[in-house]
């Protein structure tokens, strides 16, 4: 929700074209997904609606987690939640979708670096922590002191989220 937030915050302040919009919306919303991807029932290998309903889309989908399944091996919040992970798969993108158009390119690795950052900044927010610094370092870095860190799924995260949202569509709309 924030990665896609700031995102959309960021197109509407920029007045960037429309599909470049669209592509930095879609990248974040995928970067938002991605650092779990070291979860075996993540969201990010969840079929969407259009996946369970139409077969070419279930197939495209199941080849394009492919390259995501061996994550599951690696320990959940580990280099996944770091800013190395972070570059690396903004540059990745930023070069994929590049050979095809590099306006669209440059849109979709900031996306998905808004997206991951986002994600990822979010887990620093609680009380387990990220490893920033990995795999220079595996010690859990926070953004908050101790006893403001929100535990995952609690209710004091829905307010902080509920809050988080008004505030970007708001931004969105004022700007």
């Amino acid at each position: 929700m924030a990665g896609v937030g700031v995102a959309a915050v960021s197109a509407t302040a920029l007045a960037v074209p429309a599909a470049t919009t669209a592509t930095l919306l879609a990248a974040a919303w995928i970067g938002s997904l991605l650092p779990d991807a070291d979860r075996a029932g993540s969201r990010v290998y969840r079929r969407t609606r259009v996946e369970r309903r139409v077969p070419l889309a279930r197939l495209a989908g199941w080849l394009l987690r492919l390259p995501l399944r061996p994550l599951v091996l690696l320990r959940h919040r580990g280099i996944t939640h770091s800013l190395v992970a972070c570059a690396a798969v903004a540059l990745a993108t930023w070069a994929l979708v590049g050979l095809a158009d590099a306006d669209l390119g440059v849109a979709a690795g900031a996306g998905m670096a808004i997206g991951y950052g986002a994600h990822v900044l979010a887990d620093a927010c609680t009380p387990a922590g990220v490893p920033l610094w990995a795999p220079l370092s595996s010690k859990p870095t926070w953004m908050l002191p101790a006893w403001a860190r929100i535990k995952t799924g609690s209710a004091r995260e829905f307010v902080v989220a509920t809050a988080l949202t008004g505030a970007l569509v708001s931004a969105t709309f004022l700007l």
